[in-house]
């Protein structure tokens, strides 16, 4: 982009670790005018640094798992809500804070288009992640060299972190339509040097084709075997995973399913998460619930829970999950505590069995978040008055990794993400009874009763379900769009919204049709200055 400069420390910090200032002195400055580079050994270090998926700060572990890739998504999809009643009434002080987080559930275009924080939580981080992985590519044949090994293997991890990140945007900023806008491909380090958009057919092109290129590269390079050692590095298998969740994402079901399979044969490994005890939860307070003489309901009473060990050991537990082919996560403090929308409660029909819902999401705590409720459960319990504005669903979000600053949501494609895309492909084929298998498969591992996991056909519909229950609230925008896109499914979001959150009177309803041209997100004004781009359709 024009007129930045991108500091990457860890530049600096190998450049000193791998010889004296006599050795890289007449070396060529690196582009982001912060350190040299002369030797393979910093680029192998700076392809792996988990901070590049994990989003971490300077190296500070504490940090590693906040970021916010893909945030805005989160709260403008159909899976969380923000009623009238929860904002004025219930919402955590945290959230209103941060006010940005309610105008872009209320896909509010002018805080879309000058807010810099949302900016700096979605475009800016992963076009700073295509910079650093340009300049390893540019610094590539220009240092001294180690082996052929390593060097294939460093070009196949930036080329496929360059793909990665330039998908992620184009989900976000591109409408589906191959003749839609694009986002070009950004190649190379030169900050005068802004892509044309050219089209959206054009981009995916040149997605594909550095991940052909990252698949050779690390063949070459003999990684062709998953990493479940430490998987911030791709391997062959990774680059197969974001192949299909790319194809599946154009309706290319063929393609997504030959490359589901392969990822999978690299890496099929799921988690028994009923058993597992990283996933155990502490219980912070018991919520009791009040009649209308103030006197505690019988049964009634829950616990406000959360996933003790996923905070205590949030890197570790990420980076080492044998699950994540990337351990790409996205959490912050706009997108903690949020309640459920009423559909995606709805979705979850096995309460009792699921694990994924007594572990992620039954945990009360929205409810121990809101303020005045909060101060109610202090005082003896919720109050019947207020349990009559407080619906069924506005009780659960969704925790299932913990972060510095909030519940972390998987961006990086994992192995039940690949199964489920197996199951989708197959199910369009026709092959509903090998899809209800595969979903039988992943269901086994998430369900405490193997009687209640079997009990699933393969429709496409079904498979549909599963993939919400799985991956979570987080991923309905781009489920919506997705679909909406390949098979006109015809998905609106519609809610109800304050237009001004000081007047309780001032409730409207907004609808994004189907076919609405602002699925594809508003660009930050002054980027988009600097970039001499038009604005996308719809927010102008």
């Amino acid at each position: 982009m024009k007129n930045r400069l991108f500091i990457f420390t860890v530049l600096a910090g190998a450049a000193l670790a791998f010889g004296s200032c006599s050795d890289y002195l007449d070396e060529t400055a690196d582009k982001s005018g912060n350190a040299y580079i002369y030797h393979m050994d910093q680029l192998y270090g700076l392809t792996g640094q988990a901070s590049l998926y994990l989003d971490g700060e300077n190296g500070d572990q504490a940090k590693m798992a906040t970021g916010g890739y893909m945030q805005e998504q989160y709260l403008m999809g159909d899976g969380v809500c923000l009623s009238p009643d929860v904002y004025l009434k219930g919402m955590p002080t945290y959230f209103l804070m941060m006010s940005h987080g309610y105008s872009v559930y209320s896909w509010d275009d002018y805080s879309l288009k000058t807010d810099s924080y949302v900016f700096s939580l979605t475009w800016q981080k992963a076009y700073d992640r295509i910079y650093t992985f340009n300049t390893v590519l540019e610094n590539l044949d220009k240092v001294i060299q180690t082996t052929e090994a390593v060097r294939n293997q460093v070009e196949g991890e930036a080329r496929f972190g360059r793909a990665f990140f330039h998908f992620l945007l184009l989900t976000q900023y591109c409408r589906w339509q191959d003749d839609a806008p694009g986002i070009g491909y950004r190649e190379d380090t030169n900050p005068s040097v802004v892509p044309e958009r050219q089209t959206v057919a054009y981009t995916l092109e040149r997605i594909y084709e550095d991940l052909d290129l990252a698949e050779e590269a690390l063949t070459k390079a003999g990684r062709t075997a998953f990493d479940y050692e430490f998987n911030t590095r791709p391997t062959v298998p990774t680059v197969q995973a974001l192949r299909a969740r790319i194809a599946l994402y154009r309706g290319d079901y063929e393609t997504a399913l030959e490359n589901a399979e392969n990822a999978l044969k690299g890496n099929g490994t799921l988690e028994n998460i009923a058993e597992n005890p990283n996933y155990a939860l502490m219980t912070l307070r018991e919520v009791v619930f009040l009649d209308q003489d103030s006197v505690p309901i019988p049964g009634m009473s829950k616990w406000e829970k959360m996933p003790y060990s996923m905070y205590s050991l949030m890197n570790q537990a990420v980076v080492e999950c044998p699950e994540i082919f990337v351990p790409c996560m996205s959490a912050d403090v706009t997108t903690w505590g949020i309640p459920l929308s009423e559909s995606f409660y709805n979705l979850f029909t096995d309460k009792v069995n699921d694990a994924r819902w007594t572990l992620f999401y039954d945990n009360c705590y929205t409810v121990g978040g809101y303020p005045a409720v909060s101060m109610e459960m202090s005082s003896g319990g919720i109050s019947w008055e207020t349990q009559q504005w407080l619906k069924p669903w506005d009780y659960y979000t969704y925790f299932h990794f913990m972060g510095q600053w909030g519940a972390s949501n998987v961006v990086g494609m994992t192995t039940a993400e690949m199964y489920l895309t197996k199951a989708e492909c197959l199910a369009r084929s026709g092959r509903e009874g090998e899809a209800a298998e595969v979903l039988k498969t992943l269901r086994r591992t998430r369900f405490t009763d193997q009687a209640a996991a079997d009990d699933i056909g393969g429709t496409v519909q079904e498979v549909l379900d599963e993939r919400s229950r799985e991956m979570g609230p987080f991923w309905r925008f781009y489920e919506a769009k997705r679909l909406n896109g390949a098979e006109n499914a015809g998905i609106e979001i519609r809610r109800e919204i304050l237009t001004n959150t000081a007047d309780p009177a001032s409730v409207t309803e907004i609808v994004i049709p189907a076919n609405d041209p602002r699925w594809a997100l508003p660009f930050y004004e002054t980027e988009l200055e600097l970039m001499g781009w038009e604005q996308n359709e719809g927010w102008e």
